[in-house]
């Protein structure tokens, strides 16, 4: 019963952070995803909160080579945002064409966002798309982020469906186990009191 439990555990957070709002392909072109909130729950942050426990994780794990930067103040009423940085894309002018170089293979364009991990220089760049999140909704943040973007949603395969069919089974028949149990319980208890009076070791109530 105890590696049931176990496994049936890790397949709750395997399929949790799978399936589900959040789940998509970013377009190549986005090169980093930001956002600032309040770390207080009133203000209008409420929604950029939940997108950011609920489907955040979701997003980090399809598109794990796209840097993702969360900033967290402490003022209500201060910005809550989300920005979308997409690496640009410079058209080559005739000259260059007809230049020597212009025959080589094109190469992909420098991310417009340097990792800070890897290079001292900072990051100035500016965002392509800044979506004001206040007062929004989690699933109204994500649809802005797909609006955007042009994100490809995910849909649950054939076997994580038949998965997410078994643990909903097991949760049933875990919540039925429990009360039976309980009850069981709850009749011993009662059955061990009307014993023990019945032989006289409990008072009677007047």
């Amino acid at each position: 019963m105890v590696h049931i439990l176990k496994r049936m555990r890790k397949l709750h957070e395997l399929l949790w952070i799978r399936c589900g709002p959040g789940a998509l392909i970013l377009p190549k072109e986005v090169s980093k995803i930001s956002m600032e909130f309040s770390a207080k729950l009133y203000g209008g942050h409420r929604g950029a909160r939940k997108f950011w426990r609920e489907m955040l994780p979701r997003i980090k794990y399809r598109n794990p080579s796209i840097p993702i930067e969360i900033t967290r103040h402490n003022d209500p009423d201060g910005p809550s945002l989300l920005h979308i940085y997409t690496a640009t894309k410079t058209q080559p002018t005739q000259s260059s064409t007809d230049s020597p170089t212009a025959q080589q293979p094109a190469t992909p364009p420098p991310s417009g966002t340097p990792n800070a991990r890897n290079t001292l220089t900072p990051d100035t760049s500016k965002p392509t798309h800044t979506i004001d999140i206040r007062d929004q909704q989690e699933s109204e943040i994500l649809d802005a982020l797909v609006a955007r973007t042009g994100a490809e949603q995910i849909q649950p395969t054939e076997l994580e469906l038949q998965e997410l069919k078994e643990i909903e089974e097991f949760k049933e028949r875990s919540e039925k186990d429990r009360v039976e149990v309980r009850e069981k319980l709850l009749k011993e208890r009662r059955e061990a009191e009307m014993l023990k009076l019945a032989r006289g070791e409990l008072p009677t109530a007047n």
